[in-house]
């Protein structure tokens, strides 16, 4: 007597190849935040923050809009959207608030009297992720009016990738599934 095969969704574990799949995906998950974090603690950034660096901010912004578009594309059109969708979240959400967490830094070496401390590159990474969360610990808080102006950027953008980019994420996925089921 022949054992059925698990339904799909019924709470049992991947097959091996699912698995392979899951891990596959983690790993290079965390190989990608761990060479962005690498690269965030490692690039040059000597030189003070000015209309170029202001430019790049800019167009860091735009290329992850433009990597979000490209990743629900690849979600919708996947074998596995679930896998891909958390693939997309973790290309996108960590430039994201890697490129603030620069701007913060860049902007600390250029004005000091931007924020009410001095930055190191974690110090400027645990104001982005503060932010970020919405938790806004106080121990550092922008203090010129340049700086408020890039925090309230990153405020709404952090609204817009939550709200919005998961909402499109979410449905992605669900086009996903249902042109495989369908």
């Amino acid at each position: 007597m022949t054992q059925a095969a698990p339904e799909p969704g019924s709470g049992s574990s991947p097959p091996p190849a699912g698995r392979l799949l899951v891990v596959r995906t983690a790993v290079r998950t965390l190989a990608v935040i761990a060479g962005l974090v690498v690269a965030y603690y490692n690039l040059p950034m000597d030189k003070p923050f000015d209309g170029a660096y202001a430019v790049g901010l800019v167009l860091g912004l735009i290329a992850i809009a433009v990597l979000l578009t490209w990743q629900v594309r690849g979600i919708v059109n996947s074998p596995h959207p679930r896998l891909r969708a958390v693939d997309a979240l973790a290309s996108t959400l960590p430039p994201f608030l890697l490129i603030y967490s620069a701007a913060y830094y860049l902007m600390e070496r250029n004005n000091p009297a931007d924020f009410t401390q001095l930055l190191t590159r974690t110090d400027a990474l645990y104001f982005t992720v503060t932010t970020f969360s919405t938790v806004g610990f106080g121990d550092i808080t922008a203090q010129s009016e340049t700086a408020r102006v890039i925090v309230i950027t990153q405020m709404i953008g952090d609204l817009l990738l939550v709200g919005f980019a998961a909402r499109v994420v979410v449905g992605a996925v669900q086009e996903g599934i249902r042109r495989r089921v369908g």
